[in-house]
This record gives C-alpha cells, structure tokens and sequence, in this order.
C-alpha cells in the first residue's frame, strides 16, 4: 500500500527533538535545524511514495487511543536498571557507551535465576485497563539480545530460564481475551548475536555525536561479512513473531535514522516491512527501521503537533524498567503530558516494568490507577481527539471532535486567555467540565477572550466548547525560536553583548551556579561564532556554530539511545575571528 504525501501543519516551523520524524526533504523542521538533523530523516517525494504505510482505517484506532503501556521488561531487572545500556560492556558499533556488568552476568547468572514467580499476564492487563491505557506494547528483544518467546532460532530465550514458559504468549493471549490491542517491541540492534555487524568495524573509528562512526580514510562505510546472516535471522524471528501468536495490532522498531547511524538496507527495511504486512495486513508500524513507517516516535518529552500520527514514549520514572530509586512522575505530571500530546495530535506510550519475580511496584502501579481514575471521569475530553484548532503552548492546548472543542488550561494568566477567532464557524455553548460555575468568555474583535475562573483546578481547567459546524480549520502559530517549545523550560535572561565587551575574541559568562541549561539563541549577530560549555571553566565542549542573523542552539544531554533538553552547566564561552554586538537568551528548565 501507498499513500499521497500528507500536508504538515506545524506547532513549530523547526524544532530539536530527541527520538525520530520522518519528513519530506523540503520540511522546513529539517531544513532550519540543521544542527540536530538527526532528528529529521529527510525522504524526497518520490522515496516517500514508494514506500508502504498501513491505510487511514488501519490508523484509526491508534488515533484514537491516545494512551498505551509500554512494559520496559527484561534481564536488567536483575539489579533494577535500565535495559542494556547499563548492562551489556560491548555495545557494538554504531552504539557509544558501554555497560558494567561482565557478560557472564547477564548471559549466564541472570537467566538461570529468572522464574518470575509473581508474574501474572492477566492482572498486568487488567492493571492496564484500569489506568485507562487503551494498548499494550510488549518489548520482547531488546539491545541485550534476550529473547522474551519460545523462539526457534536462538537458545537465548526466556524458555530456556527457570520460568520455562513463553511470556509473549501469555501477555498476547491475555490481550486478545481482554481485547486490547497488543503490540511487539523488537529492537534491530543486537549486542548478543554473533552475526550483528551493520559496520565493518575494521574499515570504521567511532565518533563522539551522530552517526557515532565514520570511515576511516580510504575506506568506505559498509556492512560487516556476517551481517547478511543476522539479517536472514532478523526476517525468521519477525516472521515467528508474526505468525505464531495470533493477531498483532503494532511493531515498535527500535533503531533509528539518527543521521545515518543506522540506514535502510541493514535491515531490508522495505522488503521486510512489506513481508510483515502479508503476514498481519492491519498492523502498523512506526519509523525506526530507516523507512516513513506510520508513525513517528519522538522520546522521553511531548512532540510538536503535526497532521502526521506520532507517539512520545515517555518513562514513569526516567528509567527504561523498574527502578526504585528515581522519583515517579506524578499524577498531576503524568495527566499533563498526555494532554499535551493529545493537543498537538499525538499519543503517550508511558514506559513502567516489573522487578525481577515479574510483580509490579505498588506505588507505580497506584499512580498508573489514579491517572485511570481522572480518566475515567474527563475521559470524553481525550480519548478520540484530534488535535487543534488552536496550537498548544505552555499554558494550554485544544482538541476536538467534530463540532465539539475541549481547552486544557494548565496555568491561567491573570487576563485570562486570549484566542484568535475560528473563522466560518460560531460558538453556540460554552461550559467547564471539570470544576464548578460558569465560563466568562466575549468576543474581543477577532479574538475569544475567556475569563480565568475563581477556582481553576489544580491540573487542568477543561473547557468544553460547541461550535455550530465541525473544525475545519487549524490555526497556525508563527514561532520565531525552537525554545518556545515546553520541553526547553522558560527563558531565564536576555543579555546584550556590545564589541567592546570582548576580551581576545572571546565572550564568557559564570551564571553564578550550575544549573540545567536547555538552550542558547544568538541573534542580531552577523558574525561566525563557536559556543561552548563548561561546568568548571577548565574542561569545555563545544556546543555549536552560530552563523547568520539568528541561530538556536539546544543543549542536550545522551541518554540511553536519545538527546534530551537539559545540561547542567555553570560557564559559557563565545568565540569569534571577529567579534560584533550581538544579543544572547539563555533557556533553563
């Protein structure tokens, strides 16, 4: 199946973002970033195109999901971390870093401790249910290689544990019964394998930013001698996956563009993708094996809105399975995220996983059930929206259903809120849904104005709007910096930098403390300028070019696979051949 390319109507006209958008190669979002174009994998018309994606019915249900369980589960519950990235010593090429526990550890001790004698398919879907998640995605391989169902082709596997059973099979039958749709996430990557190999190690050195490897000179970037091998494994365990467990609703790839550091033909992408929609023609797939794919998966914060589905993974708790030590996202946090995400038009799939004896943490799990309980009160504001037709910013965000709008007002502004009219249209009703009285609202020329209420609630004011005819219209923002996006916190100073005030072609500025720094804008400039960081004013790493009138510079921190907003840092240091004035606006969040 093939689509026509979709129009993108954007939050953002450029944004960072960690995780992955697939976009056209004229997508202004790539084409203005280029400092984080990892983020964007660029596909002309006609590579787009000649793709396939699964059809708009298809899609539907995910679209109206809005809310899924991801269950981060595997050998790292062992010692409570996160799944492979601490764990397994070699991570082999492209992946940077390394783990800390030997292999034997996890290949050997691990595993022959595993019965997981508290786990119960059953109540982890009931638990699902009642949070008012509305799909599962299981991961049953992750980076570590381990395999979570009765494979044939691998000894690596949960049968071969003291549990002996098939886990997937038993979650999969639980879903079907409960009739939840049910999703398998299958990472290409594989740090266990013997045939895993997408760079001929010997013809690259690594690199300490994306792709993380590049050729060594005279050589080429190509694929190790055993890859076809793994790739001829990876089409038999996705088709055992695919056929030997009923009907599967998703499939959650888990190695992205980044760009470059993984690419198309290490997997087979489109051939293999294709053979999986013979096998289960409704499935839907998202974007992390180097192709469009359905969907798009930014991680660890709310995307930007788009026509296009997308779903941010997000952890309940920062880590990616259970562990007991960083505090959980609170109820009032975790409700917020999923309407931000809801408001510009996608899903929240909300990572949590269970300890070792397959048992869940009570606290997680009373959190997970407050948030189903506020759902199952405002619900109907959530489930089956789409997002618009006002662009969400910090302070709020709009969904609708038809001719029904619902406004999430998280923090009202003492004049209350202030929104461009929808034009051909005309509100007949106006009503909170959530906290008691009457919504004070006028026409103020071609803008609504609503009144802030005397009581807003605590997590969201919800505004329930009807209009006489159907949205059919999605205002635009014009947004001049990246740093208006929530995920990069609030402007924290606005600093004029005159010529004089340069010493020796260089600028530097001590904030006094560390803090988290998310980003750096340089504006009114018109000089060629290298912006580094430091947290001691010894050690400093680069952290962009700004070139031109105005340039955005996130600053992110790696972690576990993904770019995240947010460094702490205490110096900053300009660097020009010739220096001008020019303005700086620092972003903390």
């Amino acid at each position: 199946m093939s689509r026509i390319i979709f129009s993108i109507i954007l939050l953002l006209s450029f944004s960072f973002a960690s995780g992955q958008w697939s976009v056209l190669d004229t997508d202004p979002r790539y084409l203005k970033n280029k400092a984080n174009n990892h983020s964007y994998q660029p596909f002309t018309p006609a590579e787009w195109n000649a793709s396939n994606f699964a059809s708009a019915k298809d899609m539907q249900w995910f679209n109206d999901a809005r809310y899924g369980m991801f269950i981060s589960y595997g050998l790292s519950s062992y010692v409570n971390k996160d799944l492979s990235w601490p764990i397994v010593i070699n991570h082999k090429m492209p992946d940077p870093g390394h783990g800390t526990y030997p292999d034997s550890a996890w290949q050997k001790t691990w595993p022959s401790l595993w019965k997981m004698e508290k786990f119960n398919a059953a109540e982890w879907v009931q638990i699902a249910k009642d949070a008012g998640m509305k799909y599962i995605v299981i991961i049953v391989k992750h980076h570590d290689g381990f395999h979570l169902w009765d494979t044939k082709f691998s000894d690596f596997k949960i049968t071969n544990t003291p549990f002996k059973r098939d886990y997937l099979r038993e979650l999969v039958d639980a879903c079907h019964k409960a009739k939840m749709p049910i999703g398998i996430y299958y990472s290409q990557r594989d740090w266990y394998h013997p045939d895993y190999a997408p760079y001929d190690t010997t013809k690259v050195d690594r690199t300490p930013a994306p792709p993380f490897v590049k050729a060594k000179p005279g050589q080429e970037l190509v694929q190790g001698p055993t890859h076809k091998k793994y790739i001829e494994y990876q089409y038999n365990v996705i088709r055992e996956l695919l056929t030997n467990y009923g009907k599967i609703d998703l499939f959650w790839f888990d190695a992205l563009w980044f760009g470059g550091m993984f690419t198309a033909d290490m997997w087979d992408a489109e051939n293999l993708t294709r053979m999986m929609r013979k096998l289960q023609p409704h499935i839907i797939i998202n974007n992390r094996a180097s192709i469009p794919g359905d969907y798009d998966t930014p991680e660890q914060r709310i995307g930007m809105y788009q026509s296009r589905p997308w779903e941010s993974c997000m952890t309940l708790n920062g880590s990616w399975a259970f562990d007991p030590v960083p505090p959980m996202k609170t109820t009032k946090t975790l409700i917020r995220e999923m309407l931000a995400a809801a408001a510009g038009n996608g899903n929240v799939l909300l990572s949590w996983g269970a300890k070792f004896d397959g048992a869940f943490d009570s606290a997680q799990k009373d959190t997970l059930l407050n948030v189903g309980k506020w759902l199952k009160k405002n619900g109907q504001a959530y489930y089956g929206t789409r997002g618009g037709p006002w662009m969400p910013d910090q302070n709020f965000g709009s969904v609708y259903k038809q001719n029904q709008v619902y406004l999430y007002v998280y923090d009202w502004k003492p004049e209350g809120l202030l929104l461009p009219f929808l034009k051909n249209n005309a509100i007949t009703k106006m009503a909170f849904l959530n906290i008691p009285g009457k919504v004070s609202w006028k026409m103020s020329g071609q803008n609504l104005q609503i009144t802030k209420p005397q009581k807003p609630d605590n997590i969201v004011t919800i505004i329930a709007i009807t209009l006489s005819k159907p949205v059919t219209q999605i205002i635009e923002s014009n947004v001049a910096t990246i740093f208006d996006d929530p995920a990069f916190g609030n402007k924290y100073f606005t600093k004029e930098i005159k010529n004089s005030e340069w010493d020796h072609k260089e600028y530097n500025i001590d904030l006094g403390k560390t803090m988290n720094v998310t980003g750096i804008r340089i504006y009114e400039n018109g000089r060629a300028i290298t912006v580094s960081t430091s947290t001691n004013a010894t050690d400093w790493q680069e952290a962009g070019q700004a070139v031109g009138e105005s340039t955005d510079i996130p600053i992110t921190t790696f972690s576990t696979g993904a770019y995240l907003p947010g460094k702490h840092l205490r110096y900053i240091r300009l660097k020009a051949d010739n220096p001008s004035s020019l303005k700086l606006d620092l972003y903390v969040k």
